[in-house]
């Protein structure tokens, strides 16, 4: 075990250097959050057993970060949320009422500092996070960001390659800073994961879509990956059903260009221009690191199977399991893409002819049975038991 807590010091180590300068590195960090496996591959532990210390010691660092304010500055969201749910409570439109916002932020390294809003700062989630006021101020509101965090990663349990990536110190050091991502993490996961009844999956998902623009964007890639047109559909309505109220309210076009701002247009009050914005908002790359977390392994293992299917054989070559390193993995990416493509371009094939049974000779068709949904329905396998090393 040794190699672990030195692995995690060093990313610790790391995120301290980097924070008071560099964004890019900031953000590469949090993507460094998929190697925790293979530190713990290379220590030679089952992940069964190090994933309650790797979760331990990235929750600590996650209270010691908000206890104490040190390398927790990365948002304003948890000063600036009461403001929002005040400007709609006097009769203001979030999305067009311009704030000013001053407010102390708590940090021993550096020291505090007093930061002041711009005046032409607007409300700019989905609705719903205008309601996120949690008792106790900032602190209150990272308290429950690294509490989401952690419901988060008891959800992905059994999925221990997941829960290790999401388990991550970094990320966990990113949710005690209060960003309110974690909110829509949480209820996405409840939607794919389904630990409850399939009306609670979709409340979650439903409700995330009125929190932050991540949601209902990436919901609709998911339900386009699986081909679902209705859900696709439902997606785009439900979103805007919850946003029409300050639509009706308006300027229209005002609120949808400040409620989904990856639009860089000139007359939008709160458009951010890109591909800057990906690297300043250090948030943004808690949404890569779930979706690898969550989607990674299943595509593995479908990619695993189906290529041993009759009608994916010629792709059987690429992913040979004696193929390894780099240059495997690469094989199987490309393998996954040609199967993936062939499977949503065909996703029903002939039945293959053969010869039935009896006196009459008559040929019948012999059917193959479809392929499995690439995308299909989060189930993680049981932990089997003894734990075995990975």
């Amino acid at each position: 075990m040794t190699a672990v807590p030195l692995g995690l010091g060093s990313s610790f180590l790391g995120y301290m250097a980097a924070k008071s300068s560099f964004f890019i590195a900031l953000d590469l960090l949090a993507l460094a959050s998929f190697l925790v496996p293979t530190l713990i591959r290379r220590a030679n532990v089952a992940y069964g057993k190090a994933l309650p210390y790797v979760a331990a010691f990235s929750l600590a660092l996650g209270i010691f970060s908000i206890g104490t304010g040190i390398f927790n500055n990365g948002t304003d969201e948890p000063y600036a949320a009461a403001y929002w749910l005040s400007v709609l409570l006097n009769g203001h439109n979030p999305y067009v009422y311009h704030l000013t916002i001053t407010y102390t932020q708590f940090q021993l390294f550096p020291p505090p500092e007093l930061r002041t809003l711009s005046p032409t700062t607007t409300f700019v989630y989905l609705p719903l996070a205008a309601f996120l006021v949690i008792p106790g101020g900032g602190t209150g509101f990272k308290a429950f960001s690294l509490l989401l965090w952690a419901g988060t990663l008891y959800l992905v349990r059994r999925e221990r390659w997941t829960a290790l990536v999401w388990g991550s110190p970094v990320i966990a050091l990113m949710a005690a800073n209060g960003f309110n991502d974690t909110v829509a993490i949480l209820l996405l996961t409840v939607a794919l994961v389904r630990p409850g009844p399939l009306a609670t999956s979709k409340a979650a998902e439903y409700v995330s879509f009125g929190m932050k623009q991540f949601a209902p964007y990436l919901m609709g890639v998911y339900y386009l990956a699986r081909r679902q047109w209705l859900n696709i559909g439902i997606t785009l309505g439900v979103t805007l059903l919850i946003l029409l109220p300050f639509l009706l309210w308006g300027p229209a076009f005002d609120v949808l260009c400040t409620a989904f701002v990856v639009v860089p247009l000139h007359s939008c009050p709160a458009s951010y221009p890109l591909p800057g914005a990906a690297y300043v908002h250090w948030n943004y790359y808690f949404w890569p690191v779930w979706l690898g977390a969550i989607f990674l392994p299943r595509l593995y293992r479908w990619v695993r199977s189906e290529v041993g299917r009759p009608h994916y054989a010629w792709a059987a070559g690429w992913v040979r399991p004696e193929r390894t390193g780099h240059g495997g993995h690469l094989r199987l990416t490309i393998a996954f893409a040609l199967a993936y493509l062939h499977w949503w371009f065909r996703p029903h094939y002939a039945p293959a002819e053969g010869k039935a049974g009896g006196d009459s000779g008559a040929s019948r068709p012999s059917p193959v049975p479809p392929p499995e949904n690439p995308f299909g329905d989060w189930s993680p396998p049981s932990p089997p038991s003894p734990d075995p090393t990975p």
